[in-house]
């Protein structure tokens, strides 16, 4: 099963660090961390689930807790935008109320990590149909 693994700070995550975090849940086959994100791929669904429950918003690093949830296909025909310079008070809501003025939003996240999280600006990310 491949998890999706949201807010890992990819400069200092590694994924060895990671298959070490998700390895007492099950046998991890893979992991691959990008910039802000990675995803563990288990054999085991069982072992998987019970990751996702057990690590969902745990901090790897202080101050950053974990997004953990089962990978979703890209839905079709839509436009992933980020969105940078996002205020600190900013939530997911208030930002797709500002893109929801402009048409259907399918999903919308704003990412909260340290920088975020001490007033700083932030980034977020919005899904629309073409």
């Amino acid at each position: 099963m491949k998890i999706f693994v949201g807010n890992v700070d990819g400069a200092d995550t590694t994924p060895e660090e990671l298959a070490a975090l998700f390895a007492p849940y099950g046998t991890v086959m893979s992991c691959a961390v990008m910039k802000q994100f990675a995803f563990v791929h288990m054999r085991e669904n069982a072992g998987a689930l019970r990751a996702i429950e057990a690590l969902h918003g745990h901090e790897l690093r202080p101050g950053r807790a974990l997004v953990v949830e089962m990978s979703r296909p890209r839905p079709l025909n839509t436009w992933k935008i980020f969105v940078g310079n996002v205020s600190a008070a900013c939530t997911s809501q208030e930002l797709r109320s500002l893109f929801e003025r402009r048409g259907r939003v399918i999903e919308c996240d704003v990412v909260k990590g340290t920088i975020h999280q001490m007033g700083g600006s932030g980034s977020g990310w919005v899904r629309r149909p073409l």
